[in-house]
């Protein structure tokens, strides 16, 4: 006689290992995130590691512009 209970579909619904899916940059097709090719056009993908990706343009300038200020004070 078992004491335990025997919900085998219990440990099988771990959605933390479903894979994430994004579009191909290239066709729009969902591909896995770390799909290095995209099965259906057959471009590789690029994953951006820059610091500038998926930040607004004014992000930047701002940035730029901080830049630009510390090179004026050391100039003085």
């Amino acid at each position: 006689m078992n004491d335990w209970d025997d919900d085998s579909d219990a440990w099988a619904d771990d959605s933390d290992d479903a894979a994430e899916t994004i579009p191909c940059p290239s066709c729009g097709a969902e591909i896995y995130e770390e799909a290095e090719q995209c099965p259906a056009c057959g471009d590789y993908v690029v994953h951006g590691t820059s610091v500038w990706n998926g930040k607004p343009v004014w992000w930047a300038l701002i940035a730029l512009a901080g830049i630009a200020a510390v090179i004026l004070a050391l100039l003085r």
